[in-house]
């Protein structure tokens, strides 16, 4: 999983517990780390997930455009993926969310399949927003 830290820093702990909880080995790193990845990241892994903020005006955040470009180049077949998105509606409802999008658009590029739809979560996640996060945990361990 990649995150950023604050609110989806948050929402890449709820999801690291609740792959645990369906009994998946997770590797979480942060936007540091994404500066550093190995081109191919997810290579050895069978889900790749991203969480990911969108700054400015509906950017990939600085730290996660190295990682963003070569993606895209990556042979992800036979993997599932799934990306969440946080984002403030309030503050940018034209921008919302637009760099889960793009990475969404990375993954089908590099030939993953999808185990959920982007899940996109206003500021902070709520009681709703942990089922939701429920259950996109359990449609990527089932597809």
């Amino acid at each position: 999983m990649r995150c950023h830290d604050g609110d989806t820093e948050k929402i890449s702990e709820i999801l690291e517990g609740k792959f645990q909880n369906q009994g998946v080995e997770v590797i979480r790193m942060g936007t540091d780390d994404a500066e550093d990845a190995d081109e191919e990241a997810f290579t050895g892994t069978d889900i790749c997930v991203i969480a990911t903020y969108t700054y400015n005006n509906g950017e990939v955040p600085a730290n996660f455009v190295y990682f963003e470009e070569n993606l895209r180049k990556q042979n992800l077949k036979g993997k599932v993926y799934g990306v969440v998105g946080s984002g403030d509606k309030g503050y940018h409802s034209d921008t919302y969310c637009f760099a889960a999008e793009t990475f969404n658009e990375d993954f089908q590029q590099a030939g993953t399949k999808k185990g959920h739809d982007v899940l996109k979560i206003d500021n902070k996640a709520d009681e709703k927003d942990k089922e939701a996060l429920k259950e996109f945990v359990s449609s990527l361990t089932n597809a």
